[in-house]
């Protein structure tokens, strides 16, 4: 990928969170949360986990219907230092 590309798609990353993060009042809202692997597979099962719980939660306040939507976002934004 080319640096252009990189940059393009970091400033898109950055654009949605800012979108994703802006209530009105009166309005539904997008409520964001977010957390940080390095590991695929741990972040696919915290994800399920998140999701289940969400539901659940949910559920139990009576609330539906609920959109749960969670991915695993692979970047480069973050780097593994290991000296």
């Amino acid at each position: 990928m080319s640096n252009s590309a990189k940059a393009g798609a970091t400033l898109v990353i950055k654009i949605w969170l800012l979108i994703s993060m802006v209530s009105m009042p009166g309005m539904p809202s997008v409520k964001h949360t977010a957390e940080l692997w390095f590991d695929e597979p741990k972040c696919e099962s915290r994800r399920i986990d998140i999701e289940n719980g969400l539901y659940n939660a949910a559920a139990e306040q009576g609330i539906n219907p609920v959109f749960v939507q969670t991915w695993c976002l692979e970047s480069n934004m973050f780097v593994i230092n290991n000296s």
